[in-house]
């Protein structure tokens, strides 16, 4: 079992997070996301590695644990309401086109079409609306996307900015992560289902047309925080803090550790014996 444990600021506080427990099983994937490396593990394994894109240090990539449940092929997006609050809106609000040139439109509850210009773009509301992005070779999450149910609303996906992958500095989603080479994790995934070899998957994706493929057996994926690491050849491997998280648990330790000290000390708990 992977046991991961760190602080987190949460509205201004600090809060503990539980361990992540994680059942490895015979084949799995591990995001690292200051490493910005996906990997796919099999048999204890690393039979593939990918470069990734993940969270902004505005907008960071949630640590978690979870199922993949399908893979979808020529996905549509549904943007996430805090996009269409803030980036969508302002795009409207300069250029009324902005969603016809993106090839999006706007939803009701029910999934019905609405008209963009009955629409307040003002931004000082929270959407009652939905907008989506249409299939194709525009689409912000390219032709491939891997569903995995969690409270975060995050997935991993393709992209129609595959340059991004050859930065070095690959912190530029909004909490998703996006995947290089997609297709052939897709492949990977999808291995113990005859019907999706490499090929089929691309020619799925040259039709054109949408597709959820559900998977046979579902494949564990934890997304983790980790900034240093020793390789298999015994060569230490470290990676910048990009969210401050290290920092956070340094801080925690050494309140934790001032409160027991304290604590030993206070004449109602000086009879007591205080362990940590």
């Amino acid at each position: 079992m992977l046991r991961v444990s760190r602080p987190a600021i949460r509205r201004g506080f600090r809060e503990p997070i539980p361990p992540l427990n994680f059942g490895f099983g015979q084949r799995y994937i591990v995001v690292n996301i200051p490493a910005a490396f996906a990997e796919a593990v099999e048999n204890d394994v690393v039979v593939r590695r990918y470069r990734v894109i993940v969270g902004k240090t505005e907008k960071p990539s949630p640590t978690l644990t979870a199922q993949i449940t399908s893979v979808v092929l020529n996905p549509t997006w549904t943007v996430p309401s805090s996009i269409a609050k803030t980036e969508i809106s302002a795009h409207m609000r300069k250029d009324p086109t902005y969603l016809s040139r993106m090839h999006m439109e706007v939803l009701d509850a029910h999934d019905n079409p609405i008209d963009p210009h009955s629409v307040d773009w003002s931004g000082t509301h929270t959407p009652n609306f939905t907008v989506r992005q249409h299939n194709g070779t525009f689409n912000a999450l390219g032709a491939v996307k891997i569903d995995m149910r969690n409270a975060y609303s995050v997935y991993m996906h393709d992209t129609n900015q595959r340059n991004l992958f050859s930065d070095d500095y690959r912190f530029d989603s909004h909490g998703c992560s996006r995947v290089d080479n997609v297709r052939d994790l897709a492949a990977w995934l999808l291995k113990d289902q005859p019907k999706w070899s490499r090929a089929a998957i691309d020619a799925e994706i040259a039709s054109g047309q949408h597709l959820e493929v559900a998977m046979a057996k579902k494949v564990p994926v934890a997304w983790i925080y980790l900034t240093a690491w020793m390789a298999k050849d015994q060569t230490v491997q470290f990676r910048n803090d990009v969210y401050n998280q290290d920092e956070q648990l340094l801080e925690a330790t050494a309140e934790e550790a001032a409160f027991f000290s304290n604590a030993g000390s206070h004449p109602l708990t000086a009879h007591m014996h205080v362990t940590q």
